[in-house]
């Protein structure tokens, strides 16, 4: 505590003794003190009262507004640390959809902690449980520079899920506990978690109880012109606090949303298999169609959701064979007018059938218009060109190579050169150049492994047929407007 002490001299301080102490005891020349004094001017014994007063109030006027200036400093910097906390929590919030990929949600977010907070690295270390956290379960993801060999950074992360509470945070100062220092978190001098650095909060990212990960911001760095080392604040607690709550609440809904689309998608995988279950010769048709449909999708640069809708869309591009008759579908000769209308009918009936989905909306054309041809001679609707939606031109590629890489009953099936020679040939006429290009240069190892699992699935069931005592059902032929490429040319 300091105190302010304000002179007013007199002419009868001149004469005083208390002037001759003063200046034997700082070392002044008296007779020098009292000539400057003199030179001052003096003031009156009647002005003195007065004259205090106004020192007084001039003191606690200076003193007020110093106070201010401190206030406003407080409030200027808490309006900072205010719009730093919104605007990071909008960019994080920004981000959490279920269509966003976790993984990218999580880097999104340490990144931008990254920009708020003065560390030198933010990262989440996820627990190993498959069931809640799926593809996260048990990774380390980290922007910024640890200065440490990630293996061992993980090592220590992952042996702080035994000291880890949930919603409480862990502050690593280098600090001993010890009386005078309450502080400290003895959870925080294990050997283990030294290679994390100091000073690094770790807040656990937890829900119902249970902790999901751990949202740590490493090794705090000095502000510039601050000689006092770096320490964890109350800010920095707040902020990681907030968003490991964010990410928590995304975990759970991505995990939700994760559970419902394996349902969904099983759903329509097992509807498209009982239609290509049909035909011996189609079996898994539907799976290698959505399988290249999403491939090519991703060679030409769609995002990663649009290539997740394709493969959809490729999935069920053929719904609409539910409501052909199985005579037609199965019939070991050719197709009379009548019967070959059916099959036309075939995307216009799976068009009506998925139409009243709300989650299909977006791939509805690939099914209605999947057998237009670039040159307009396809059908439903004679589309030309790039009238024709891209998810049909698509499928339509995808569709045609395997049915021409597939045996059937009036032909083997093509070898790879054979088929690729009749995409090329066709290239222009049934196809869309542009994308045709791209498919012939794809990798088809995928492709060929799910023929063969497919091949094996078909032998196995007509085994078991035949064990049975069961008469093989006659050769199909799947035959629509283009069945093969080189017929539809």
């Amino acid at each position: 505590m300091g105190f302010a002490v304000a002179v007013i001299p007199t002419e009868r301080l001149l004469q005083a003794e208390q002037l001759s102490a003063i200046c034997q005891a700082s070392g002044a020349d008296v007779q020098l003190v009292r000539r400057q004094l003199q030179a001052f001017g003096l003031t009156a014994t009647s002005e003195v009262a007065r004259l205090a007063t106004m020192v007084r109030f001039m003191h606690e006027d200076q003193a007020r507004l110093a106070g201010n200036a401190l206030d406003l400093e407080s409030v200027g910097k808490q309006l900072v640390e205010s719009y730093e906390e919104m605007s990071l929590l909008y960019t994080i919030i920004q981000n959490m959809t279920v269509q966003e990929r976790p993984e990218r949600f999580v880097v999104t977010a340490c990144q931008e902690l990254l920009k708020t907070m003065p560390y030198a690295w933010i990262g989440v270390q996820f627990a190993d449980d498959r069931n809640l956290l799926k593809s996260l379960s048990g990774r380390l993801l980290v922007s910024g520079e640890t200065g440490q060999p990630a293996a061992e950074l993980r090592q220590s992360a992952r042996q702080l899920f035994g000291r880890a509470i949930p919603d409480e945070p862990i502050v690593m100062d280098g600090r001993e506990k010890t009386p005078g220092n309450v502080t400290a978190d003895p959870r925080a001098q294990a050997p283990d978690a030294t290679v994390l650095g100091s000073p690094t909060l770790i807040q656990p990212v937890s829900a119902d109880g249970t902790v999901l990960g751990l949202l740590i911001a490493g090794q705090k760095r000095m502000p510039e012109g601050e000689a006092a080392p770096p320490q964890v604040s109350s800010v920095d607690m707040k902020l990681l606090a907030a968003t490991a709550t964010h990410m928590a609440i995304f975990l759970e809904n991505a995990a939700l949303y994760d559970d419902l689309n394996a349902m969904f998608l099983g759903t329509l995988e097992a509807l498209t298999a009982s239609i290509d279950a049909k035909d011996r010769y189609t079996c898994g048709h539907s799976r290698r169609v959505a399988h290249l449909t999403a491939q090519l999708a991703q060679a030409i640069g769609l995002d990663e959701y649009t290539v997740g809708r394709m493969h959809i869309a490729g999935l069920v591009h053929d719904v609409g064979k539910i409501g052909v008759p199985e005579a037609v579908l199965l019939k070991p000769g050719k197709l009379n007018g009548e019967e070959y209308e059916w099959i036309r009918q075939h995307p216009e009936m799976g068009h009506r059938i998925l139409r009243d989905i709300p989650q299909l909306n977006d791939i509805l054309p690939g099914v209605l218009y999947h057998h237009e041809r670039w040159d307009g001679r396809g059908y439903p609707a004679g589309l030309k060109g790039e009238a024709i939606p891209l998810v049909a031109r698509l499928i339509g590629l995808a569709d045609s190579f395997d049915a021409m890489s597939s045996t059937r009953t009036y032909r083997s099936a093509l070898s790879r050169r054979q088929v690729l020679d009749e995409i090329a040939k066709c290239t222009g006429a049934q196809f869309d150049p542009a994308l045709a290009k791209v498919f012939v240069k794809l990798d088809f190892s995928e492709f060929d492994r799910m023929v063969r699992e497919h091949q094996a699935q078909e032998t196995a069931v007509s085994g078991q047929r035949s064990a049975a005592g069961e008469q093989p059902k006659a050769d199909s032929r799947k035959l629509n407007a283009d069945r093969s490429a080189k017929e539809a040319a």
